[in-house]
């Protein structure tokens, strides 16, 4: 007997109910009916259901009322903002929802008046700082000989008064020297290179552009981001969990991430961190806050993060508030042979035998041979069954040749 790992989905709503690859869709409208008797919730009860075989082997659903909230964000992102001593913005090279590169052009700055004047002025300022430089190594030079033959002490201390100011006047001379040289770099540099066109340092798609900036906008509109650009690898989800729950989450297991207005898409993730120190202590923070968005806040327990890693999210967008749901993963015993619940297997004077629907969707008795029944109530059909068959619960009123109802059309009637 081999193993295969089947999805366990911990929810709790109608939905999973549905999805039915637990208890046993039969199972499930049988005991629906045996409400309905007693005064029950719908008009169902009363009618025979049939449940793929196919579906039994898919294994069992848990419920849980545990479900987080999270947001989706990008697994890196990009600020680029607005520098306006570089002067206005020109030209905008791109547009949003466009895919760029790492070195894409993204905007442009109109190109500064010529500099060349100003280029020459600074290098003749530095020639004449060399210059004076000179001269007063020279002046320094002459003053330390002339403290070497000074005659009386007070000549040598006049000397030395002379050499303290000189060599004050040299240490300035070489400071402006040397910012002057600086200056005479960067406008060389400049004139080199295209210091006027912004492009992109990673990856990704323009998410938002500031239109406000691009047209001149100044105060505090200017201290948005001119662009915003997202990567296009994986998604994350921040959330938080209570620490009562915490020892229920690990990193490396699986979570399902649906929107907050299910529409029947479903996405699944891994959890690739919880943090080690609670958050929403700073009384009246950013944390308190997420801690109440996240359903917190109770004084007497703290909420822990958590982040989710989504790979395969197409349908998902940057920004969207999301439900998280633990998907635990656990080993079922699969077969060679088909496998059904137990209690679809009726016994008949010893003789195993199951309610098999036929081509007109009516009940069959369907002698069967039976094997093994793991842990979870599946039991192997040796002989008797295929994957493509439809199987009913075995109610006691349950004759040849009863209506039933197909798995696939309760479905469609119920959506």
């Amino acid at each position: 007997m081999t193993k295969k790992k089947v999805g366990l989905i911990v929810t709790l709503s109608i939905a999973g109910v549905l999805a039915l690859g637990g208890t046993g869709f039969g199972a499930y409208m049988y005991w629906n009916s045996s409400v309905q008797a007693g005064g029950g919730f719908d008009d169902h009860g009363s009618e025979l259901y049939a449940e793929p075989v196919s579906m039994m082997a898919m294994g069992m659903d848990m419920y849980s009322p545990y479900t987080y909230s999270g947001k989706i964000e990008p697994e890196k992102s990009e600020r680029v903002y607005y520098e306006p001593e570089k002067g206005k913005i020109a030209e905008l090279l791109v547009a949003e929802g466009d895919t760029v590169e790492e070195g894409t052009p993204l905007f442009e700055y109109e190109v500064m008046e010529d500099d060349s004047l100003e280029l020459d002025q600074l290098k003749i300022s530095l020639e004449m700082a060399y210059m004076q430089i000179n001269r007063t190594t020279k002046q320094k030079t002459r003053l330390e000989k002339s403290i070497k033959e000074a005659e009386s002490k007070e000549e040598k201390e006049i000397f030395e008064e002379e050499l303290e100011q000189v060599n004050f006047d040299l240490r300035s001379q070489n400071l402006e020297a040397g910012h002057t040289q600086k200056q005479i770099e960067a406008i060389e540099k400049e004139k080199e290179g295209n210091d006027h066109i912004v492009v992109a340092k990673q990856a990704g798609i323009v998410q938002t552009i500031n239109h406000d900036i691009i047209e001149g906008a100044i105060g505090e509109g200017a201290q948005t981001p001119v662009i915003s650009i997202v990567s296009t690898g994986s998604y994350f989800i921040k959330s938080q969990v209570n620490e009562f729950l915490l020892d229920s989450l690990e990193v490396g297991s699986q979570v399902r991430i649906m929107k907050k207005v299910y529409d029947g898409q479903e996405w699944f993730g891994t959890i690739t961190d919880i943090g080690k120190l609670p958050v929403g202590f700073e009384e009246g923070g950013d944390d308190m806050m997420m801690d109440m968005y996240y359903g917190g806040g109770n004084p007497q327990s703290s909420n822990y993060p958590f982040t989710v890693q989504i790979d395969e999210h197409e349908g998902l967008e940057i920004g969207f508030h999301v439900n998280i749901e633990p998907y635990m993963e656990q080993e079922v015993p699969t077969s060679e042979h088909v496998q059904i619940y137990d209690w679809y297997v009726g016994m008949d004077e010893e003789e195993p035998y199951v309610w098999k629907v036929d081509e007109n969707n009516q009940t069959v008795k369907q002698i069967v041979e039976v094997g093994e029944v793991n842990e979870f109530g599946l039991i192997e059909i040796i002989s008797g069954l295929t994957m493509d068959d439809y199987v009913v619960y075995p109610d006691p009123s349950i004759k040849e040749g009863s209506e039933v109802q197909m798995f696939d059309d309760f479905i469609e009637e119920f959506e």
